[in-house]
């Protein structure tokens, strides 16, 4: 009983690793359209705030461990392009893959308490701005059809 309780009460109650994954899934919603967000970290994502103008994904996190670490998952949907990534202000360069649906970024920074990573793409909804050009052409081609009919 003693070397059982030896062995379980440290694992139970010993410190956790800074490797320690918390999962968050977050809804962006713009556009009309809702995009999920998922956040794999050592790190509690506390807001997420989504600029359509600038293309712009920020995060404010909170992380009681100095060395920190993430997996970010963004719909290409969403931002894509060349991204640019800030922590605190500074660029860092994380490890960014993406998919024809995803971007996968996996990113390291130091520093505990509260943190701000500011994700930048240089496109926003892009394939939908893909359909622009047949929207127009037909509202156009309408509204030609429309005039037509109405002059007799």
């Amino acid at each position: 009983m003693i070397i059982f309780s030896l062995l379980v009460i440290p694992v139970a109650y010993g410190q956790l690793s800074d490797r320690t994954g918390l999962k968050q899934v977050f809804t962006i919603e713009t556009g009309g359209y809702s995009f999920p967000v998922e956040v794999v970290s050592n790190f509690n994502v506390e807001e997420t705030i989504f600029s359509e103008e600038e293309k712009k994904l920020t995060l404010r996190v909170f992380s009681s461990l100095q060395d920190n670490i993430a997996e970010i998952q963004i719909p290409k949907n969403l931002i894509n392009g060349n991204f640019t990534f800030f922590v605190n202000g500074t660029e860092v360069f994380p490890k960014v893959q993406t998919n024809d649906k995803i971007s996968f970024i996996f990113m390291e920074f130091p520093g505990n308490g509260t943190n701000k990573i500011e994700i930048i793409g240089t496109t926003y909804l892009p394939e939908f701005s893909a359909l622009a050009p047949i929207v127009l052409a037909g509202s156009l081609a309408g509204l030609l059809l429309l005039r037509r009919t109405s002059l007799f």
